[in-house]
């Protein structure tokens, strides 16, 4: 496998270390080595939405295993299956992310 180029190389990274008189500013070498704010900003959106849908599968899980345990009858009014499908959209909503 090739080695990937670093986003931030080392004579930048001097560069911003000298910029500042004391300590870098909360988040500025995290930003950098990322590769920018709109970068930055990308992967937390990609991890928000890989959250949301590990969420949403667990959620899936959960509402699968109440409703096996209920009657027919029962499922429409149990208050805990309805939590649980609310839950389930919301998570939904949030892995679809800005893919729609």
């Amino acid at each position: 496998m090739a080695m990937e180029t670093p986003l931030f190389s080392p004579p930048a990274f001097d560069q911003l270390h000298a910029a500042y008189d004391g300590p870098l500013p909360l988040g500025v070498e995290r930003v950098a080595r990322l590769g920018g704010r709109a970068r930055c900003r990308q992967l937390a959106v990609q991890a928000a939405e890989r959250l949301h849908e590990r969420l949403a599968a667990d959620t899936r899980l959960g509402l699968a295993r109440r409703r096996r345990h209920l009657a027919a009858d029962l499922a429409p009014a149990d208050p805990w299956l309805a939590r649980l499908s609310a839950t389930l959209a919301f998570h939904r909503r949030g892995a679809l992310g800005a893919r729609v």
